[in-house]
């Protein structure tokens, strides 16, 4: 009786061990949205040098707040705001930087994000419109976030009507 008594409090033991991991393992799940990109806050462009192509601009930096929809409730609603720095020969280059997600519930989650762009201009060279397409990554965050990491990719489009960015991914917190 007593060995029954040890083997089933080692069981018991097991158990509860084992559920207390489960319940600490992190939720993944798969994200996706649109960003409506706002107007741009601040943008330094930097000249380029003599003897440069005068269609070159280094884009020092840039930043803008961003109005998300998603059907994630978690991240419909949020706002984001933009850092970006971008080298470009008229209108087609590369851009990197930074991103601040700010959630509802006061949380934020925030990482880099680098691609490429690309600027098609009307037969009189005037704005026709800007693609652009690259990767982002997920590093940290507060609150639910706090441990955060995820990645995914985005493309987004601009014309004379507005600017937006389509993103999916995968996030575990």
């Amino acid at each position: 009786m007593k060995n029954r008594s040890i083997i089933f409090g080692v069981i018991a033991a097991f158990a509860v061990v084992s559920l207390s991991f489960s319940a600490q393992a992190p939720e993944k799940k798969k994200i996706m949205g649109t960003n409506k990109h706002g107007p741009w806050i601040s943008k330094t462009v930097v000249p380029p040098g003599p003897g440069d192509d005068p269609k070159h601009e280094l884009v020092a930096l840039q930043i803008r707040r961003d109005t998300t929809t998603s059907p994630d409730p978690e991240w419909n609603g949020t706002e984001q705001i933009v850092y970006d720095q971008s080298d470009s020969v008229a209108g087609t280059g590369t851009h990197r930087g930074y991103y601040v997600r700010l959630h509802k519930n006061g949380d934020i989650d925030y990482g880099p994000y680098e691609g490429t762009h690309k600027t098609t201009n009307k037969e009189d060279g005037s704005f026709l419109e800007a693609t652009w397409e690259g990767t982002y990554k997920i590093t940290g965050g507060t609150g639910k976030f706090k441990n955060v990491k995820g990645s995914g990719t985005y493309r987004g489009k601009a014309t004379a009507e507005g600017a937006s960015t389509d993103f999916e991914g995968e996030v575990e917190y």
